[in-house]
């Protein structure tokens, strides 16, 4: 049976998410939620994951989340109704940081080092990966951080 990952660079403004299938990075995007933050504007933000779980048959979602000493509210209500949708679903869920991602990887120290690092990877990103380089406002970070945390979920032995 195939692995399909979901990898999730969770946010309350832009998330990133992206699907590999087996060693295929099939989809990849930086969603973006511009209201307010509520109850409602979270339900929506797991009902567009939720979508991807479906469509693609996600067997494991690996979530990206800050620090825990940058847990708002928010976030963590985020966390919550993503946990209840994985169990619904019956998916394998880990949680990583951008400390994990580095320990991972010792020759990755930074953000621009895990765009550069993902994109020798897998070059269907350069475009994103040249587009990110000149823009002033870093836009596609989490696209990029859920395409390293659903490779670095591959890639551990079972």
């Amino acid at each position: 049976m195939a692995m399909v990952i979901l990898g999730i660079s969770i946010g309350t403004r832009n998330s990133g998410i992206a699907i590999l299938d087996d060693d295929k990075l099939v989809k990849w995007n930086t969603l973006s939620f511009k209201s307010q933050w509520s109850e409602r504007k979270a339900t929506r933000i797991v009902a567009r994951y939720d979508r991807y779980v479906r469509k693609h048959s996600v067997t494991a979602v690996v979530l990206k989340i800050p620090p825990l000493t940058h847990h708002t509210a928010a976030i963590l209500t985020l966390i919550k109704k993503l946990q209840k949708m994985v169990v619904y679903h019956g998916c394998m869920v880990e949680y990583t940081t951008k400390a994990g991602i580095k320990q991972a990887l010792p020759e990755v120290r930074n953000t621009k080092d895990i765009m550069a690092y993902t994109t020798s990877l897998y070059p269907v990103l350069t475009e994103s990966y040249n587009q990110e380089l000149v823009n002033r406002n870093r836009y596609h970070t989490r696209m990029f951080e859920a395409v390293m945390v659903a490779h670095l979920y591959k890639s551990k032995p079972k």
